[in-house]
């Protein structure tokens, strides 16, 4: 009898162990690194839900935060909208978009750096990567890169559920607003982009471009030649001329009032301009800098109204 009793407590013991063990190893599992692909096809091997993320441009910083997600260091950027300035007002800046502090970064202690498909960025892959910090380039040009952002920051962080529910949200508010639009049905548009240095016409491989051709209008930047997967390319007065847009909208980069002066001083001043419909019946808008002049993240929704708003008119 002794002999059984003790038989069945070792094997008690032996399931208890084998439980634990299993118990241990599929935490073991959950808890392991993720290897994923980035905008620059790099190989990035992300920790299992990392702790001290710092973000080097806003895009990506608004879609982590929508779904709960704690930064610990952010980009120096006016183009923050007003409720995501409040919430990220005490985390420490590691510079501008164009311009990372490395020095800052690596101040902050993070286990994974996020930021953009850009040169300056791109260049800080080799001394983080030799200091053991992951660093995920994430592009965000369209609507449906917003979605795929949303997903891969709530899968990286833990919080697959509020990704789910934030992505969810923002798919009814695009069915409600799209569903009365015919594709490429509604007026000629011209998105131009302002910067110091030159003015462009926005295709629909940019943000713009794309949410233009999700409202169904023409966007005549796209008949231009040599387009291919150009986001910008030079602003033309012959083929504007040629293509005689219906609206014309300006984006001006950090939303600067010089730009967008010097912009309008070209529309009084060139000849041209003056035969060009959107000009002649008063069609020319500015789009606000918070919501065009970067993607604006889970905020696409609020761009795409007012975009419409001007494509269509209030009654539409």
């Amino acid at each position: 009898m002794k002999k059984y009793i003790l038989l069945v407590f070792v094997v008690i013991i032996a399931a208890a162990g084998y439980f634990l063990l299993a118990r241990g190893q599929h935490k073991l599992a959950a808890n392991a690194a993720v290897s994923v692909t980035d905008s620059t096809g790099a190989k990035v091997h992300i920790p299992a839900e990392p702790k001290r993320i710092v973000f080097l441009n806003a895009s990506n910083l608004e879609i982590f935060t929508s779904i709960g997600g704690k930064a610990v260091g952010r980009p120096t950027s006016n183009s923050y909208p007003d409720d995501v300035k409040e919430s990220i007002k005490d985390i420490p800046e590691v510079g501008m978009i164009h311009a990372p502090n490395l020095e800052k970064i690596m101040s902050l202690k993070p286990d994974l750096v996020v930021g953009t498909n850009v040169p300056f960025h791109v260049m800080l892959r080799k001394p983080l990567e030799m200091a053991g910090v992951p660093l995920y380039l994430n592009m965000i040009n369209s609507y449906e890169d917003v979605l795929k952002s949303i997903d891969d920051f709530g899968r990286f962080a833990g919080r697959e559920k509020e990704a789910a529910a934030k992505r969810a949200q923002i798919e009814k508010e695009y069915a409600a607003l799209t569903q009365d639009v015919q594709k490429g049905r509604g007026p000629k548009v011209l998105i131009i982009f302002g910067s110091p240095d030159s003015f462009n016409m926005s295709t629909k491989k940019s943000f713009g471009g794309d949410l233009a051709e999700r409202l169904g209008a023409v966007n005549i930047a796209d008949k231009a030649e040599n387009v291919k997967d150009s986001s910008y390319i030079p602003l033309s007065m012959e083929f504007v001329a040629k293509e005689n847009p219906d609206i014309v909208m300006l984006i001006t980069m950090g939303g600067s009032k010089e730009i967008l002066e010097k912009l309008r001083a070209n529309m009084r001043d060139n000849a041209i301009w003056h035969d060009v419909n959107a000009v002649k019946n008063n069609r020319v808008y500015q789009l606000p800098p918070s919501l065009f002049t970067v993607n604006p993240g889970t905020h696409t929704i609020d761009a795409m109204k007012i975009m419409k708003e001007y494509i269509y008119g209030e009654a539409k």
